[in-house]
């Protein structure tokens, strides 16, 4: 049963919602949040031909020209979210018995602090769901929480998922210059327009600044080969070479199963156009928590507000127990995959 004695949904949603996401969480850059009135999702994927017209003779008839072909695909929002026990419960109700029911403030203040908790591990979640859309372009649900088999492929090609010819931590042979350049080629042509970035790991563009043919384009003031370069002459480098800028990544999440998991792998550097919102987004639907509040004789959201975290107090009994719930229901959603290239570098 919902209690709203001490915070009421309405107020521990908007808390939960206006929190700041941890600084780390970076890759709704590329797939922006969107809310919708809705649990499943809708987007179009666009196939575009730049299809050319027909020259004519002055009193011949205007040839009919065809669209561009498109894709409209719905996926269901799966369900996220967490609890937590209130700690040192009794403690607190007592300290508010004694005080005459007035000293909540211990009670109001540990509610928030687990709301602020749940709402991060959320944040968490869907941080590391983004990071395997933009990985494999798939969203994949398997022996998470009883969840078998759930997929939504997006259909990224397999040539956008290439593997370098030698692996980059092979300083002496691999050619990170020549690869990323047959990649741009390969995205720019596929997607119509350059990518603007390449995300990947500190120890990626460590390998690089150490890699013997990138040192080769650069010569130490006594006309020999540098043992290695600094970061600005290796985007002076790239820029020269009409190539991606490098944004580097290492966010890291304790998965449900207590385990650290980096959320891009060290081995992976990922193409991403210049203009985030051509590549997908992330969905954030309507929860059955909050269509309860819309529901309610006495509304605690409207429907407009429905859509995204859901912050609530419940209370169980045998033994009674209070708890401290976020949730959500989202998904990312590519739905541009000639827009997204990702590459194995070892």
């Amino acid at each position: 049963m919902l209690t709203f004695d001490l915070i009421e949904p309405v107020v521990l949603t908007a808390f939960v919602r206006e929190l700041p996401k941890p600084a780390q969480y970076t890759l709704d850059t590329w797939l922006p949040n969107r809310n919708i009135q809705d649990i499943e999702a809708a987007f179009t994927t666009a196939f575009r031909r730049n299809r050319a017209a027909m020259f004519r003779a002055f009193d011949a008839e205007t040839p009919i020209g065809q669209r561009d072909d498109f894709q409209r695909q719905r996926v269901a929002l799966p369900p996220i979210g967490q609890k937590t026990l209130v700690g040192a419960e009794e403690r607190l109700r007592l300290e508010m018995l004694r005080s005459g029911g007035d000293n909540t403030a211990a009670l109001i203040q540990a509610l928030y602090n687990d709301a602020q908790i749940n709402t991060n591990a959320v944040l968490a979640r869907m941080e590391l769901a983004r990071g395997q859309v933009l990985t494999t372009g798939k969203f994949t649900l398997s022996g998470e929480n009883g969840l078998q088999g759930i997929e939504a492929d997006f259909g990224v090609d397999a040539s956008h998922l290439p593997t370098a010819a030698t692996a980059w931590t092979n300083y002496a042979t691999s050619d990170p210059l020549e690869e990323m350049r047959d990649w741009a080629d390969l995205y720019t042509d596929d997607a119509g327009e350059a990518p603007a970035f390449a995300l990947t790991s500190r120890q990626a563009i460590g390998n690089m600044l150490r890699n013997e043919k990138i040192l080769s384009q650069f010569t130490n003031s006594g006309g020999g080969t540098p043992s290695v370069i600094t970061r600005a002459q290796l985007a002076a480098l790239l820029d020269a070479n009409d190539l991606p800028q490098l944004v580097e990544y290492n966010t890291q999440v304790y998965t449900y199963a207590g385990v650290s998991t980096r959320v891009i792998p060290v081995n992976k550097m990922i193409y991403l156009p210049a203009n985030p919102a051509s590549l997908g987004n992330t969905f954030w639907g309507i929860t059955a928590e909050a269509l309860e509040l819309v529901g309610m004789n006495n509304p605690q959201l409207t429907f407009s507000q429905a859509p995204g975290l859901v912050g609530t107090v419940t209370r169980s009994g045998d033994p009674v127990r209070t708890w401290t719930h976020v949730a959500a229901i989202g998904m990312p959603v590519l739905a541009a995959p000639e827009r997204l290239l990702t590459a194995t570098l070892w």
